[in-house]
């Protein structure tokens, strides 16, 4: 159900029950016309402020809305800045392990080299 028809259903209701009320209750003719003109009246005033904060809240929905979303764009910026800064500082980090670990993998071929020459070489007995 939307508003509107929410809105609709209300008004139609408190309007039947206010003439229901109206209609039973013991008054003149007179009476009865002058407290109808009263009870119109007070409906006009109350929908007119309802109206106003319809519109209000309706205002206040748009403003929430594009504070959210200026504030998920900042966001959004700090957090890339964030990652480029630590991607720049970790950036020469990767790199001296990188280079460690390639003259560990040449140090390990070097041991590897000496070790198969080793065993090669045929053992001398005296």
């Amino acid at each position: 159900m939307n508003f509107k028809q929410f809105s609709l259903g209300l008004a139609v209701g408190l309007v039947t029950g206010a003439a229901a009320s109206l209609i039973t209750a013991p008054q003149s003719g007179e009476e009865l016309r002058g407290t109808i003109r009263n009870t119109k009246d007070n409906w006009r005033e109350h929908m007119l402020e309802l109206q106003m904060n319809l519109q209000i809240v309706k205002e206040s929905i748009a403003d929430a809305s594009k504070e959210s979303k200026e504030s998920l764009r900042v966001v959004a910026a700090e957090l890339k800045e964030s990652i480029q800064a630590w991607k720049r500082e970790a950036d020469p980090a990767i790199n001296n392990l990188q280079e460690e670990l390639s003259a560990i993998q040449a140090t390990m071929e070097e041991l590897e080299k000496t070790i198969n020459q080793d065993s090669k070489e045929p053992e001398h007995t005296s």
